[in-house]
């Protein structure tokens, strides 16, 4: 749910990890199908595929002022900008809905055994699976590692999915929490974190869906439509798709709740709707519910997927 503008948007450059920071071409990645524009914010826009539905932005992924990617710059923290720490440092329910993601994978797959966290973050989820699995994380972000390590004690290093850590190689399952809907080439960061895990092994992620009756209804209004964080939004269809381009088989697909401060959500929503007679309630409703903030409210509106596959050999 966490989105920013305070960044200058730039197509064309590399990210640290040396792939390419935009799409190549205007077909789609999934099906080749012809991407058309659909809307704009801030100098990036969304296109969507006329055969999938696929929603990618062609400006690819965002860049501070020097050409770093938004998720490493040092010298403005995506994670503090517009009310984002209220998403990234609540503690409470990060791991809250950190134990949801873990009681999914606990459903596939045996405790003991060896899994990677791809694309960790500050580490929540870390910090709940090391008490099942023998579990160790990256991270594109050094600040996010830096803390993670600090606060949480976990095993947790700075990597790319697009050249994930080989260390430790096979593992029995891999996670990849909130992570491909910032990816401009997902076909290839899954496809690469395949082939760390062993014969039949498991990937498990979580990303919004596009094709969900709460996307439908909402259309450009919907809360996870960020041309500047999330750059390539699926639905369960192409999902699925991606999957098995990437070499996997799907095995469960289902929906995931998160749990947010009470202000979080009001916050958020103000932020999305700013203007007119929606804008000016959301406002009065955020000042209300003041008393009410820091409780904490589940959500489930059915706009998140969360998936199992295993390795296809």
């Amino acid at each position: 749910m966490p989105t920013t503008q305070a960044w200058k948007e730039r197509a064309g450059g590399r990210p640290a990890d040396g792939t390419s920071s935009s799409p190549t071409s205007n077909a789609c990645l999934l099906c080749g199908g012809t991407l058309r524009r659909w809307f704009g914010s801030n100098s990036r826009h969304y296109e969507r595929c006329s055969g999938c539905g696929l929603l990618t932005v062609p400006e690819g992924l965002a860049l501070d002022a020097d050409g770093t990617s938004i998720y490493e710059s040092e010298h403005a923290n995506v994670f503090e900008a517009d009310g984002n720490e209220g998403y990234y440092f609540d503690h409470a329910t990060n791991l809250a809905n950190s134990r949801r993601k873990l009681a999914f994978v606990e459903r596939h797959l045996p405790h003991g055994s060896r899994l990677l966290d791809a694309g960790a973050n500050f580490g929540h989820f870390l910090k709940v699976a090391r008490d099942c699995y023998q579990a160790s994380g990256f991270d594109l972000s050094p600040s996010a590692v830096a803390w993670s390590r600090e606060n949480f004690g976990v095993a947790n290093a700075v990597g790319s999915v697009y050249a994930p850590r080989s260390d430790g190689a096979p593992w029995d399952g891999i996670t990849c929490w909130d992570v491909i809907e910032h990816l401009a080439d997902p076909q290839a960061a899954l496809g690469r974190l395949r082939d760390l895990l062993r014969p039949q092994g498991w990937l498990f992620l979580s990303t919004p869906d596009a094709g969900s009756p709460v996307a439908r209804v909402l259309g450009r209004r919907w809360h996870y439509l960020d041309p500047v964080q999330h750059i390539t939004v699926f639905s369960r269809p192409n999902l699925r798709t991606l999957l098995e381009q990437a070499g996997y088989e799907l095995v469960r697909m289902s929906r995931l709740g998160h749990s947010y401060r009470v202000r979080y959500v009001f916050d958020r929503l103000s932020y999305f709707h700013r203007r007119g007679a929606i804008g000016l309630a959301l406002r009065t409703a955020r000042l209300l519910s003041r008393p009410l903030g820091g409780l904490s409210l589940y959500l489930q509106l059915g706009d998140v997927v969360i998936a199992s596959a295993r390795r296809r050999d």
